[in-house]
């Protein structure tokens, strides 16, 4: 008991202690700044002069103001900060914010091209220093209208040598100009040696609750948090869900991107801190809204992101500019497998990386003056500010982020040819793609052969694209090597039928009115396409192709489906330099509610098989029936031998005539 007495002596003495040191704090303050009045007014001059006196003190008072007025603007700067990585065509990003290509303002908080995330919130001692530069450069200006004095009989020795003295308190800027100024009229003379003038301005307290609301940013993440809540709410966006629905959605890129600026400007616009005098309830969207930040009534806040705003956007996956939806991954239990082949079920998890930049002022509505900074938002993998990659090889950065695509400058000869005749193939358009910016290069001559010049890049990919071939490329640091050779597979047409045939007894016939599916997946160059019982024509290229099929019909009897979930997942860049030649998967569990299956799958097959299409132009695909299920029992059975109808005797592989 005893010590638990003197631990709580020594928590009440160590509270009036701090108690009192804010105090002490607090008359310290109020001190200075009657000090400061003090000295002013002890500041006389004769009154024959004074005039004079007065006018440099008005001018003063307007230069401090001017200084002050920019420093707000701009976030705490006058002379904004330097540029590390100067803002190009692929990075529109920097460490300032263009505001209507005239202004520009410093974030506090930034990423560089290369993944830095950086701060540069400016110290209040840093911008007294900046504000005493200010008013030293421009106090000459005062000589201007002076001389209307001197017309009147005044002699005025101008200043050479000017040293100002700047405090920003919470509701003024105090300045001390000290200079050789003199001023006399016929025998009245005056020197005076200093200049003192208090500037009402709640600057400081504008700074320092800018301060508070940043450092709560940089704690809470509340502008990512904010902005992955809107994208997982609007139906704009697709984000992550699944649907039972036969229409599959497309989304175009630019579109997204577009809605997403549009959502984006209407609800950052919506966040508020809290008023002193506000009331303890509020509506569900106001308090939603509301940043646990207390403010005085006095000043108006305001979160802004226009359309006119710099916003990156990577999505994951994508088919070129398409965001289409991703199919499921089936896992145990097996009944789940059955989910996608039998209801029109689509599923969407996409992952994003988004930065933007929002634009945060603090106004005084006594007096108009507003203080405004920048930060940048950024969503990294579906998560607020996760960069954990590698950063990008510092002595190609500058290459990189200064108009990459313009500084060709390493000749390589570029060869094309067709993968099976090894023939030249010339008109191919030739792209070369380093980190995340892609050039266009040039074209192959009738020889299939580009000879050009190359940005420098280590480890670039160059990519031959042309008509009739799937896409090819070959990876090549054109630091290094000069020449380089891509093989590209032609695409061939052939026309398609599609047959039924019997496991039992291996008698073949058309598939009639049951549904056929058939996915061909070319294990050498990645090609993928698929195929139904309605198509009369398939495009393939030479290879060794993963084939799976499906055979389906209408069930005899209902069959009943329990509720289950399932776990979809999608292969997405890893961040960093390695991001050009691996992925990392992201997965997401659904649930879905209990159902009755109408269509069964009575049959299929996975095999592999090569195609040599040399001479081909038709196509025979057998598709396995087994049986037609009429309990779960027999539907499971069906599916698992899917896997393995291609060991039965009376399987027939796809014959190319």
């Amino acid at each position: 008991m005893q010590k638990r007495g003197q631990v709580t002596v020594f928590i009440i003495l160590g509270i009036v202690i701090l108690t009192v040191f804010v105090i002490l704090f607090s008359f310290r303050s109020q001190i200075l700044e009657q000090d400061f009045e003090s000295e002013m007014n002890s500041i006389i001059v004769p009154e024959q002069i004074r005039p004079v006196k007065d006018y440099f003190d008005v001018c003063l008072r307007g230069i401090t103001q001017d200084g002050i007025n920019i420093l707000s603007a701009q976030g705490g700067y006058i002379t904004l900060p330097e540029e590390p990585y100067k803002r190009t065509t692929n990075d529109e990003f920097s460490n300032t914010l263009n505001l209507y290509s005239i202004h520009e303002v410093a974030y506090w908080f930034y990423e560089t091209s290369n993944g830095i995330q950086e701060q540069q919130i400016p110290t209040k001692e840093e911008m007294e220093t900046q504000l005493e530069s200010y008013i030293n450069n421009n106090f000459n200006d005062c000589e201007y209208f002076a001389q209307d004095f001197e017309e009147d009989g005044f002699i005025i020795n101008y200043p050479e040598n000017l040293a100002s003295d700047v405090k920003i308190n919470k509701n003024n800027v105090e300045v001390k100009l000290s200079s050789d100024l003199q001023i006399s009229l016929k025998e009245v003379n005056a020197d005076v040696n200093k200049l003192m003038v208090v500037t009402n301005s709640k600057l400081g307290e504008l700074y320092d609750l800018a301060v508070q609301v940043m450092n709560k940013e940089n704690k809470d993440l509340f502008l990512e948090e904010k902005t992955i809540d809107l994208m997982s709410v609007y139906e704009e966006i697709p984000y992550s869900t699944t649907e039972f629905s036969c229409e599959r959605k497309v989304w175009q890129k630019a579109e997204v991107l577009n809605d997403l600026k549009e959502i984006t400007n209407t609800n950052i616009a919506a966040l508020t801190l809290k008023d002193q005098t506000s009331s303890s309830y509020l509506p569900t969207n106001k308090e939603y809204f509301e940043i646990d930040i207390t403010k005085p009534d006095y000043i108006t806040e305001s979160f802004s992101y226009s359309t006119d705003f710099p916003m990156f956007m990577d999505v994951s996956p994508t088919k070129g500019e398409i965001l289409v939806g991703d199919a499921l991954t089936q896992q145990t239990p097996e009944i789940s497998k059955f989910l996608n082949l039998f209801f029109c079920l689509n599923n969407y998890h996409f992952v994003y990386d988004l930065k933007y930049p929002v634009l945060i002022g603090l106004t005084d509505d006594n007096t108009g003056l507003t203080f405004q900074y920048a930060t940048a938002v950024i969503i990294d993998n579906n998560k607020p500010r996760n960069f954990e990659g590698e950063v990008f090889n510092t002595e190609y950065a500058n290459e990189f982020t200064d108009n990459f695509c313009d500084n060709k400058v390493k000749p390589v000869e570029v060869t094309v040819f067709d993968s099976n005749t090894f023939r030249d193939i010339p008109d191919t358009s030739i792209l070369y793609k380093c980190f995340t910016t892609t050039c266009y290069i040039g074209e192959t001559n009738e020889e299939g052969k580009l000879n050009a010049k190359f940005p420098p890049c280590l480890n670039g990919a160059i990519i031959a694209q042309k008509e009739g071939y799937e896409l090819g490329g070959e990876f090549i640091s054109t630091n290094i090597d000069q020449e380089t050779t891509v093989l590209l597979d032609k695409h061939h047409t052939l026309n398609l039928e599609i047959k039924e045939v019997q496991l039992g007894d291996g008698f073949t016939s058309s598939v009639e009115d049951k549904q056929a599916i058939v996915q061909f997946e070319n294990l050498d160059n990645g090609y993928i396409t698929m195929v139904t019982g309605e198509d009369s024509e398939i495009k393939l290229t030479d290879g060794t192709y993963q084939i799976t099929s499906y055979l389906l019909t209408e069930a005899n009897t209902n069959i009943d489906l329990k509720s289950d979930s399932q776990i979809s997942c999608v292969k997405v860049p890893r961040p960093g330099l390695l991001g050009l030649f691996s992925n990392e998967e992201k997965c997401f569990e659904s649930e879905f509610d209990a159902g009755t299956l109408t269509d069964v799958i009575v049959g299929g097959a996975m095999y592999e098989w090569y195609a040599d299409l040399t001479g081909k132009d038709k196509i025979t695909i057998y598709l396995p029936y087994d049986m037609t299920p009429r309990t779960q029992t027999e539907m499971l059975d069906v599916f698992n031998k899917v896997n393995i109808n291609a060991n039965n005797q009376n399987f027939i592989y796809p014959e190319l005539q």
